[in-house]
């Protein structure tokens, strides 16, 4: 079967490394080509590397029109049994010009709430919609927000996945002596956030969550692993309350490197005021580390409270601090990563995510299983 994903851009966020993952564990009867429309190339090696075909339109801006022409072009030129499209951009464009070249059935994922884009993008994405032959939510609660909006679809919700044995033996391999040394780090105990600087991940709780218990954290210290333009911004924060010390902004790191990171940490944090299901809570799960993450949708479905992880209110440093302090315990971070470890194995592995996606492909396309 020939599947196309169109993306946004290949930068090492959620949608791009669930995709690499599929790319990667998928079985030899599937062809993947990524195609992307602007932007972020980090990963486009890793997906060439995996085995598939990376195609850039090199869009200049949103709806530029160069790109729009190549793209169709491309799909007039390249025929695909699936277009698989990624965030609203990318949707409502396969929506509309893959419908002119040789494509059999589209297929959109949404990944994060409609609340969380632009107007005019949330706007297009929904008047598009119907030309979905699927459309997908990575969690029940993405789903039914999306749902809440009358545009006929067939919904189906089929959560993220992450090479659960891959990553453990990674981790469980990595020399966590090496990348402490490099970070100059002496605390006893780390707690690792991943993520991009942007707003709505909120790391700029955990630093205030830091700071206002700062004598609880003395053998402590505290990994802020990511990219994007809030860099500078957390740096200062972490300066200007005192816990520079305590707080590390490592800035981005090769994705190739990450379980690095997740086997030298303790505990895991994610502070986010949204998030449409949490790739990087699985992975930590999967590196058998304990999770503290808000209680929001989305979270919920991945994050049992008190069994796999702890969930605190968002934008509420006071209780996410408190939760840091409980997570001190050894044994405490022992029984929730033990548990987490289980729940991520047996829900959220990426064999599940690809044989839903294959099943869905073919349920759509049955001429393919002939």
């Amino acid at each position: 079967m020939e599947i196309c994903y169109l993306i946004n851009q290949l930068a090492p966020g959620g949608a791009p490394t669930l995709l690499l993952d599929i790319v990667r564990n998928s079985s030899d009867g599937e062809s993947y080509t990524i195609c992307q429309m602007e932007g972020d190339t980090s990963l486009a090696n890793e997906f060439s590397q995996s085995g598939a075909e990376v195609v850039n339109f090199g869009a200049r801006f949103k709806f530029d029109p160069i790109a729009m022409s190549k793209m169709a072009s491309y799909f007039r030129k390249n025929e695909f049994d699936i277009l698989h499209a990624h965030l609203p951009y990318s949707q409502t464009l396969a929506r509309t010009i893959g419908r002119v070249g040789k494509v059999d059935k589209i297929i959109s994922t949404q990944h994060s709430f409609p609340s969380n884009y632009h107007p005019i993008t949330r706007f297009l994405e929904r008047q598009t919609r119907w030309l979905d032959d699927a459309t997908i939510g990575i969690s029940k609660a993405i789903t039914q927000s999306f749902r809440e909006s009358p545009t006929r679809t067939d919904w189906y919700t089929i959560y993220n996945g992450t090479n659960v044995e891959r990553l453990s033996k990674k981790t469980e391999h990595s020399d966590s002596n090496k990348l402490k040394s490099k970070l100059d780090i002496e605390e006893e105990t780390i707690f690792l956030n991943v993520g991009r600087y942007v707003p709505v991940k909120s790391q700029s709780d955990l630093i205030r969550a830091v700071s206002m218990r700062e004598s609880h954290f003395q053998d402590s210290h505290f990994l802020i692993v990511g990219w994007g333009p809030l860099e500078a911004e957390l740096t200062q924060l972490a300066d200007d309350l005192g816990v520079s010390d305590r707080v590390t902004i490592t800035g981005q790191v090769p994705k190739e490197d990450i379980h690095r990171y997740y086997a030298l940490a303790d505990a895991f944090i994610l502070p986010s005021k949204s998030e449409g299901f949490g790739i990087c809570l699985i992975e930590a799960m999967a590196a058998s580390l304990p999770v503290i993450a808000t209680d929001i949708p989305g979270v919920r479905e991945v994050v049992n409270d008190e069994k796999t992880g702890l969930l605190v209110p968002s934008s509420s440093p006071n209780k996410l601090a408190n939760a840091i302090i409980e997570l001190e315990s050894v044994e405490k971070r022992h029984s929730l990563g033990k548990s987490g470890f289980k729940r991520v194995s047996n829900r959220f592995d990426i064999k599940n995510t690809i044989d839903q996606h294959t099943t869905l492909y073919h349920q759509l396309s049955p001429e393919d299983l002939q």
